[in-house]
């Protein structure tokens, strides 16, 4: 039994593919950007559904069920509810137009998937989930947990921007939804729009923006939202104009009390930006974290899972960690919108069989992986010069010599994470110890602003003796706390001890985890700067030949391709 999982496709559509006979719930799943090359694409996922569909031996006729993780229509019918009774206030015309022409587009792309995929005899039932719902399940299931409080916010899926569900064994029980525009994602993407980033891409500017900074504007970001009878979030529309729930929509009075003109993009400067940023930051915080709290209270829940575009915030998911009572919390690592497709197919599952196995979530390697004479092939028909390191113990050799010869190295090994982040597959990677490592990978490699702080691998097992930090960080979804180690590592923390931290595990990616080792066996730590292998804005690199491109166009002095080595 093959089930294809299809996430909300607005935006960052993706897919994945589970099997009842497999060991891991999930066998594939790509974003479609990444074999599109076309960033936050939408739509339905054709290229990520073919290569779920190739890994897993599977055609469409094997499918038992396509699971689809939105609901056009009930969003719908609720999108008007909302327009009706706010028609006077919120000029719920204008809002009606843009957001039907949305899921007039989402209707669209569940009549061509199923058209493709379930519209002959013998074809797979295609069935849809809430979007929430799929947040929930791509949270709970994968978890160490047998029972936990669970926690989803984004911006808006099918009109919800959040739920709190209760889940035990194979059941998952809603205990509060979230309507739209009651949304803590929304108003963080707002602020984006704010400081002059792009909305519902650059969020995770604001966060590191006001890293440094002082939270200024705290008290006047504590107006936006009231808590109601529930305790959940609701939204103060004293503070925002008539365009609520559209384009940016703080009323003049908010920005007033941030002591902003109307075109606040022009009027800011750097530093109340950062405290701008920082404000946001601290409000999103604690406002999450009393949000959990009271509901642990009041289900005597001892875990948290969440998932929601909004938990990509790493600095949110440590603060969860450490001021909340939970003595677990759990992230689901692609927290976004493609991340539904996880849900999607546990809850397509369950619907086919009346079972959902508990079975974590080891690795997030689940995309194409190019074979040895893929490689060969491009690099040949590129005409570039390489060496051929046949033995293991030969390759890891030279890649360390590289890199305590103060080169960047791009790492490209094995199947393309699934996710945003790269964890050891797609990777750039430096020595800590390196002078003017940070500013040479900025200037020569990534182009960005210089607040972003870089993270540091480690392997599993050493981690404790430098760091403090959580399992999350086995794929980056949280935050640690640098406590000894070389001076060096200093120059990565923020906010005191703060540090990106990314544990490798020897497991579910031994080539990674032995290059650690082997640098940490000749340098003070077997640690290394990890950022993602892409440039220019584009997803992780994904095939042989992007790989080649973006190494040549960019100030990357090696790559490691599999067992091939390039050198400029």
């Amino acid at each position: 039994m093959f089930i294809l999982g299809i996430s909300d496709m607005e935006h960052d559509s993706a897919a994945a593919i589970g099997a009842e006979s497999a060991v891991s719930p999930v066998l594939a799943a790509i974003e479609e950007d990444k074999l599109s090359r076309n960033p936050a694409v939408g739509g339905v996922p054709r290229q990520a559904i073919e290569f779920c569909l190739r890994q897993a031996g599977a055609k469409a006729a094997d499918l038992d069920l396509v699971a689809v993780a939105a609901r056009p229509r009930q969003a719908w019918l609720r999108t008007e509810r909302f327009r009706l009774a706010n028609l006077l206030t919120l000029q719920g015309g204008g809002y009606g137009r843009g957001t039907m022409g949305r899921l007039s587009r989402e209707l669209n792309h569940v009549r061509l998937l199923k058209k493709t995929y379930a519209g002959q005899p013998g074809a797979p039932e295609l069935a849809d989930f809430e979007h929430h719902l799929c947040h929930a399940a791509s949270a709970f299931y994968p978890s160490p947990f047998d029972r936990a409080l669970v926690l989803t916010l984004d911006e808006s899926g099918d009109m919800w921007s959040g739920l709190v569900a209760a889940g035990e064994g194979e059941s998952l029980r809603v205990l509060h939804a979230m309507e739209f525009p009651n949304s803590l994602g929304w108003m963080y993407t707002q602020v984006t729009g704010l400081l002059g980033f792009r909305p519902r891409r650059d969020e995770h500017k604001v966060q590191w923006l006001g890293r440094e900074a002082s939270a200024d504007f705290l008290p006047a970001f504590r107006k936006l939202f009231q808590p109601n009878a529930h305790g959940l979030p609701h939204l103060n529309r004293k503070y925002f104009g008539k365009g609520v729930g559209e384009r940016s929509a703080f009323s003049a009075e908010f920005c007033r009390e941030l002591g902003l003109s109307p075109d606040a993009r022009e009027s800011a400067d750097g530093r109340t930006r950062a405290a701008i940023a920082r404000s946001a930051q601290e409000f999103l915080e604690e406002t999450v974290v009393a949000l959990a709290e009271r509901f642990r209270k009041q289900t005597g829940a001892k875990y948290l899972c969440v998932s929601g575009g909004v938990f990509l915030n790493v600095l949110l998911v440590r603060a969860l960690e450490t001021r909340t009572g939970f003595e677990k919390v759990f992230v689901q690592p692609v927290s976004g919108n493609a991340g539904t497709a996880l849900g999607a197919v546990s809850l397509g599952r369950k619907k086919a069989t009346g079972r959902v196995p508990r079975q974590g979530l080891e690795h997030l390697y689940l995309g194409p992986e190019p074979e040895a004479g893929q490689m060969k092939a491009v690099l040949d028909n590129c005409k570039i010069i390489y060496r051929y390191l046949p033995s293991e113990e030969e390759l890891l050799d030279e890649t360390v010599r590289i890199l305590r010869e103060d080169k960047i190295l791009a790492w490209y090994q094995g199947r393309v994470e699934f996710g945003l982040r790269a964890l050891g597959n797609r990777t750039i990677l430096a020595s800590p110890f390196s002078p003017y490592v940070i500013e040479n990978l900025n200037q020569y490699i990534k182009h960005r602003e210089d607040f972003h702080p870089f993270a540091i691998s480690v392997t599993a097992e050493r981690a404790a003796e430098w760091f403090t930090c959580s399992e999350n960080c086995r794929f980056m979804a949280s935050v640690g706390e640098l406590h000894d180690g070389p001076p060096d590592l200093r120059q990565f923390a923020f906010r005191g001890n703060s540090v990106r931290v990314h544990t490798a595990d020897r497991a579910t990616n031994p080539r990674f985890w032995n290059l650690l080792r082997k640098f940490g066996e000749q340098m003070p730590a077997s640690t290394l700067v990890n950022t993602s292998f892409n440039l220019f804005g584009e997803p992780l690199v994904c095939d042989p030949r992007e790989a080649v491109r973006s190494f040549y166009c960019s100030g990357i002095d090696a790559m490691v391709m599999g067992n091939f080595l390039l050198m400029k």
